[in-house]
């Protein structure tokens, strides 16, 4: 991430008193990842990548979930604490950078709700390596991302525009597309364009 984006999000941060003042905020979890999880024998483990705020580890936890939670932002971790004491709910929320944090052990889950397309070209292959250490065997993997729609589509401050094909690619062969939606979100921050494709991928890893 670069030093501008990265004071963007600190100052998005010190403004917001609650998750919805943050302008990526959405309440409900991706429709993929209820599927992901509908899919699954049962509750398992679960890591939740560039958490924020922790919307999704909530939702994750509640379905019985044990979570673990990573972010670079203090803000969004000491936010998520809070929020997790509040509903008594155990999630293990960690202040790191995701390309250098090592973890405990493999997850049946992960989710990445914005957190790889705040990383450059050399730093998406370093994210590889570290998704093959946290998914797990017949685990699956549900990343949210904004996809490329041209050559235009490209702002110097945000998300890291990629199309999808690329996306696919990147994890291949180790971890496999399972499906794949898209949706044209409008009203974005002018930092981010005002408009953005959001490309929603569901991976599998096999058994």
């Amino acid at each position: 991430m670069s030093d501008q984006s990265r004071k963007v999000f600190e100052r998005l941060y010190r403004s917001a008193k609650t998750p919805q003042d943050l302008p990526w905020h959405r309440e409900e979890p991706p429709e993929l990842l209820v599927r992901a999880l509908a899919g699954r024998d049962a509750p398992g483990t679960a890591l939740d990548v560039g958490c924020g705020a922790g919307t999704y580890s909530l939702y994750l936890a509640r379905r019985g979930f044990r979570v673990t939670a990573i972010d670079f932002m203090p803000q969004a971790v000491a936010m998520l604490r809070r929020r997790a004491a509040v509903d008594g709910l155990d999630i293990d929320a960690v202040e790191a950078d995701i390309t250098r944090w090592e973890p405990p052990h493999p997850y049946d889950v992960v989710l990445d709700v914005g957190c790889l397309h705040s990383l450059g070209g050399d730093m998406r292959r370093i994210y590889r390596s570290q998704l093959l250490k946290w998914l797990a065997p017949g685990g699956d993997f549900v990343l949210t991302h904004c996809g490329r729609r041209g050559w235009w589509d490209w702002w110097p401050i945000g998300p890291h525009r990629i199309r999808s094909d690329e996306i696919t690619a990147l994890f291949a062969p180790e971890v496999r597309l399972h499906s794949v939606d898209s949706e044209l979100m409008t009203r974005m921050p002018l930092f981010m364009g005002r408009t953005a494709l959001v490309d929603r991928y569901w991976f599998r890893r096999p058994p």
